[in-house]
């Protein structure tokens, strides 16, 4: 198969193969449009066939509040639905598959956090949401990294974004990033981000929860370990002494640490490649990030997003980066300096046991304030309560 693909590929124009890769991904697949539109029917996906996670859980179980008749389908990577927790009232289709084709082209509501794979012919009474996997990024995204993107990609997101009906935004950074980098001229509200509305929440359940689900005592104080993707990764992770980690946190906040290793979305089959002890625990497969995050006492990161969730939480955050020029060079540009955000950066184990150490509470929170200022941050909480309206209200007009 490998090599009948060279040879097509060899003999075929560009634009032949173009063509065939649309027809494979359904953007020609017009007959659909046979088959009527259910208005209470909500196709998702997260992150190209994901669990149960990020804004659309949270939207999701705003809805299903609403006791309205809903079939909500979830597009699924094979092999995740045993491992994933979705409410009785959600149906599970294959990710990528002709049956999810089916479901796209008969659903009123599309809700999305990355491009699409399969596009099907969208139709004029079909509503699609782009909720964007981040309320803010520290990588260059789209647009403003155009020079690290294939092409294949940039043509599927300008198609994306052509059909998308609305977008949101959690303050006025990622508003002008949407506007000016996401081929998109469409209808951006100011209402939040869905997934970090747990984190107006109290943390106890979900601190109850992750510890039950990592089989330790919710006494344990956790700390979160969550290193970006590197796209010339060879198969391993690079990781530090976890060990001297955990002694800092005791030594300086008290009580009994343990930390967690989640690995980026791209990377997380590499986890299977390390050992895991006591101190380390696998956060891997655990569907939701955000629940982890509230959870944790400490997030250590190096280019995630997931740092400012935790800034949007109010709790401790360190950046840990030992290849910040090579990054920079063969990676992405940063929106911003690093060493200028809130978070104390380190590029040593050393620099990150120092920074643990002599960690101040109340620099930390008026950093975070002037922060907040600056990009203009208008998370409350709500999102998922706004956005589920705007949903109901499409659904209700048909």
């Amino acid at each position: 198969m490998k090599y009948l693909k060279l040879i097509i590929r060899k003999l075929l124009p560009n634009y032949a193969i173009s063509f065939l890769r649309k027809l494979r991904n359904g953007n020609y697949w017009f007959f659909l449009w046979l088959l009527p539109v259910k208005k209470n029917k909500i196709a998702v996906s997260n992150y190209f066939g994901k669990g149960y996670g990020d804004s659309a859980k949270y939207l999701v179980n705003k809805l299903l509040e609403t006791g309205i008749e809903l079939d909500v389908v979830w597009f699924l990577k094979k092999g995740i639905k045993r491992s994933s927790n979705f409410p009785d009232s959600i149906r599970t289709v294959k990710y990528a598959s002709f049956r999810s084709l089916y479901e796209m082209a008969t659903a009123k509501i599309w809700i999305d956090n990355t491009r699409k794979v399969l596009s099907p012919p969208k139709r004029k009474n079909q509503f699609y949401i782009q909720t964007w996997h981040s309320p803010l990024r520290l990588k260059t995204i789209e647009k403003d990294a155009e020079d690290k993107l294939s092409d294949s990609y940039i043509e599927r997101a300008k198609t994306d974004s052509g059909n998308c009906d609305l977008m949101i935004a959690g303050c006025d950074f990622s508003f002008n990033i949407y506007r000016k980098s996401f081929w998109y001229d469409g209808k951006i509200e100011k209402w939040g981000t869905p997934r970090c509305d747990l984190f107006f929440d109290s943390n106890s359940k979900y601190k109850y929860k992750v510890c039950k689900y990592l089989n330790i005592s919710s006494n344990i104080n956790l700390i979160l370990y969550a290193p970006t993707f590197r796209t010339n990764l060879k198969g391993e992770v690079s990781t530090p002494n976890f060990s001297q980690i955990t002694n800092a946190a005791e030594k300086k906040f008290g009580g009994k640490w343990k930390l967690i290793l989640r690995l980026h979305p791209n990377i997380s089959s590499l986890s299977s490649s390390i050992k895991y002890t006591d101190i380390c625990l696998d956060g891997s497969s655990y569907d939701d990030m955000q629940e982890l995050l509230s959870a944790s006492e400490i997030l250590i990161t190096d280019y995630s997003s997931c740092m400012f969730d935790m800034g949007i939480a109010g709790k401790k955050c360190f950046i840990y980066s030992r290849d910040l020029d090579d990054y920079l060079t063969s990676e992405r540009q940063l929106y911003f300096n690093v060493k200028e955000l809130p978070f104390n950066f380190s590029g040593t184990e050393e620099e990150l046991v120092s920074n643990i150490m002599n960690y101040d509470e109340n620099e930390y929170l008026k950093k975070l304030e002037v922060f907040n200022k600056k990009i203009n941050l208008y998370e409350d909480g709500k999102a998922s309560e706004k956005l589920a309206a705007r949903i109901m209200k499409n659904i209700d007009n048909g």
